[in-house]
């Protein structure tokens, strides 16, 4: 059975993207606590973020990005 596609939702590898990291690392900091737990998990544990998240965790990136230079 196919699963049912989330249209409004990224995924970890879309997110990853758009704040230039890896994957893993923004898997990392969501599980530390340094960036928001996610929108939304289905039940494969799949992780879904919203435009809402995205914009949260740009702002922290930047500011931690800001911290290091």
């Amino acid at each position: 059975m196919p699963r049912p596609r989330v249209t409004s939702q990224m995924t970890t590898t879309q997110v990853a993207k758009h704040l230039g990291m890896k994957v893993g690392q923004v898997v990392s900091w969501v599980e530390h606590g340094a960036l928001p737990r996610p929108s939304f998990i289905d039940n494969n544990g799949v992780r879904y973020f919203d435009q809402e998240w995205l914009r949260k965790a740009q702002e922290i990136v930047k500011s931690k990005r800001g911290e290091e230079g």
